[in-house]
């Protein structure tokens, strides 16, 4: 099985165990008054998602540091609580790059890096309308698309595996819906293949992330409360 097909099996069954809790804690639910009109955000397992827009730049001294520019991207994120403020989540979305040196690279003008992966992490919250998030990716897989003389007839596909760390903050406006403004940091392993003498510049793809968003949380409990 492939990471790609390990991290879609994944989010199926988070996404089942959510909706398998909601229906239990709604059948649980139906004779107590108390619950009556509480909204359906209020019952089953905690978590969120969220989309972000996000500004990107590349860094160190590899081929992306030396030869590209960011041009923004976006991302989908999912989390489930699992004990107490531990969480795990998956990402997904595309980042855009403009090439700049097309003598350290290759002749093409500009790559699309899809990501897919699964993070681990924690939430502390200190005071109802604030709560900081941390999280480190467990595995996952980019996908960069390097096209040709900016169009999509002519591409070359490189891939990598995803290393990746965040930190977020989110601010609420309501209950169950926050500003999201994070910084993350990419250190992915590339699969490039390239003559000796060059490969410890195509060793790697690093590049920072700012993101801006927005979340919608919902549950109650941690899994492992609920289970």
């Amino acid at each position: 099985m492939t990471s790609t097909s390990v991290i879609k099996f994944v989010f199926v069954l988070m996404f089942s165990m959510f909706t398998l809790s909601l229906w239990c804690q709604e059948v649980e639910s139906k004779d107590d008054e108390e619950h009556e009109n509480s909204s359906m955000l209020d019952y089953g397992v905690k978590g969120s998602f969220g989309v972000a827009y996000n500004v990107v730049n590349p860094s160190g001294d590899k081929y992306f540091g030396l030869a590209y520019k960011g041009k923004g991207g976006y991302a989908l994120k999912f989390k489930l609580f699992v004990y107490d403020g531990f969480f795990l989540g998956g990402s997904s979305g595309f980042s855009y790059f403009e090439n700049t040196n097309i003598e350290i690279t290759g002749n093409y003008d500009k790559t699309r890096v899809g990501s897919h992966y699964l993070f681990l992490g924690y939430e502390y919250r200190p005071i109802e309308k604030l709560a900081f998030n941390v999280n480190a990716s467990l595995f996952g897989e980019a996908r960069h698309k390097n096209e040709y003389n900016a169009g999509n007839e002519a591409y070359q596909i490189d891939k990598a595996k995803i290393r990746a760390f965040e930190v977020s903050l989110d601010y609420f406006i309501a209950p169950n819906f926050s500003i999201n403004l994070y910084y993350a940091y990419r250190n992915d392993k590339t699969k490039i293949n390239t003559s000796p003498n060059l490969q410890s510049r195509f060793d790697r793809a690093q590049f920072a992330i700012i993101g801006l968003g927005v979340n919608f949380q919902f549950g109650k409990e941690a899994i492992i409360s609920n289970f």
